[in-house]
């Protein structure tokens, strides 16, 4: 009988087989449910450790990303909610007459012209993605204005690179009352050459001598939209068909020809698409 049970088991071993439970005494029992507990409470602080890890990687990062964002749009970082009250005045004098650069709360960075009660917008690399394309007309358009955003970032070529790009300050520019009628006209256009005071006064201010300094000034104004519509327009065109005309009117002109010897403008002269080919005749 023996001998037939075991041969049964082992043909049949999960069907034979049965999981024998000691019985647990009352002291076992409340043993086991201590150890279930600090088992328990052990999974939950693991949890929240994990949890606290994840949420200071996670703010770690967005501080990070933050940072990079702020880092590569100073225009957004530096809006007027996050510069809120904060007030600038700084002094300009690029023709020995007073002007005053302010910087408020909800205002563009502008200039106050005194003398006309006027304020003129000035660029720079904090609001020019917010200047009105009515601003840069006006920045084209209006006297000093020009020459007040080069004085005001004469140290951004780029960013002058830029404004001189914009069509609204060209097209206001050459449509300048005191512009256009020179660009129409070779003959007014020669009566200025030939005027020596109008020319070494203008040759003299404050900002032309900054640029005329500064090669990399130089080369960002003169290779702009701005420069090349000069170019271009009628009266300009004439001498640039006629350059020994031109080369006579500069030769004539002690303040012009003063400038064939800046090695900067000889190298704007000599590489401008529109004067490399004459550049010769003008600066002998």
């Amino acid at each position: 009988m023996e001998k037939e049970k075991l041969m049964d088991l082992l043909r049949h071993p999960k069907g034979q087989q049965k999981t024998a439970v000691a019985p647990q005494t009352g002291a076992s029992a409340q043993q086991a449910a201590a150890r279930a507990a600090a088992r328990k409470a052990s999974d939950k602080r693991a949890a929240i450790i994990a949890g606290v890890v994840t949420a200071l990687v996670l703010v770690s990062l967005l501080f990070i990303f933050s940072a990079q964002k702020r880092a590569g749009n100073i225009t957004a970082s530096l809006d007027p909610s996050v510069l809120k009250g904060l007030v600038v005045d700084r002094t300009f004098n690029p023709s020995s007459e007073p002007r005053y650069v302010q910087v408020g709360e909800g205002q563009d960075r502008n200039v106050t012209v005194v003398e006309s009660g006027s304020t003129l917008p000035v660029i720079s690399r904090y609001n020019y993605l917010a200047l009105t394309p009515n601003n840069y007309k006006v920045i084209g358009a209006a006297p000093w204005a020009l020459s007040i955003n080069v004085s005001s970032n004469a140290e951004d070529p780029q960013l002058l690179r830029y404004l001189f790009n914009r069509p609204e300050v060209t097209e206001a520019f050459l449509a300048r009352p005191d512009v256009a009628p020179l660009l129409a006209d070779p003959a007014a256009l020669a009566r200025l050459a030939q005027d020596p005071k109008a020319v070494a006064d203008f040759l003299a201010d404050e900002t032309v001598q900054q640029v005329l300094a500064s090669p990399q000034l130089l080369q960002a104004l003169a290779g702009s939209r701005l420069f090349s519509s000069l170019l271009v327009s009628k009266a300009v065109k004439y001498y640039r068909d006629h350059p020994a005309q031109a080369a006579r009117l500069i030769h004539a002109n002690t303040a012009l020809a003063a400038l064939k010897r800046n090695p900067a403008v000889r190298q704007e002269v000599a590489r401008n698409h529109y004067l490399k080919n004459i550049s010769a005749t003008l600066l002998k």
